[in-house]
């Protein structure tokens, strides 16, 4: 069963982002970016497809331990934070172990759509491996 919506949240980084991608199950993808306009694109029916697959395996497998952030200071004050949220679960990609795979491949596909996303709304395309992930 596919999730309803998938969000990615980035922060952090020498640029300061702070950007979130919002994909509901109908392929709508919108990017919100700080100080700019909403963007929104369709997901490609092969990214979708298998977004649902791995969010899928993601909800079905063991819930990745949230490391306390008080006893784990970021190690550089410009690194990225990556937070996914499949429908209510939020999990922080710094939590993720090696046997996280699920969760992995789900922060991969989504930050695929944000890389597409990101280019589309700059005019330009960006390919990823298996071709676009997202279009206007």
């Amino acid at each position: 069963m596919s999730p309803d919506r998938v969000t990615l949240q980035r922060t952090g980084g020498i640029a300061g982002f702070n950007d979130t991608l919002v994909v509901d199950s109908d392929g709508k993808a919108t990017l919100s970016s700080r100080g700019k306009k909403p963007f929104t694109c369709t997901v490609t029916p092969r990214v979708m497809s298998q977004l649902a697959v791995a969010a899928d395996a993601a909800s079905k497998s063991r819930r990745p331990k949230s490391q306390d952030t008080k006893k784990f200071p970021t190690a550089t004050p410009d690194a990225i934070h990556l937070y996914l949220t499949i429908d209510d679960e939020r999990i922080r990609y710094q939590d993720l172990e090696d046997r996280d795979d699920s969760y992995r491949d789900v922060f991969q596909l989504m930050n695929d759509v944000l890389a597409s996303a990101s280019a589309l709304r700059k005019g330009q395309n960006v390919v990823t491996d298996g071709g676009a992930a997202c279009t206007e």
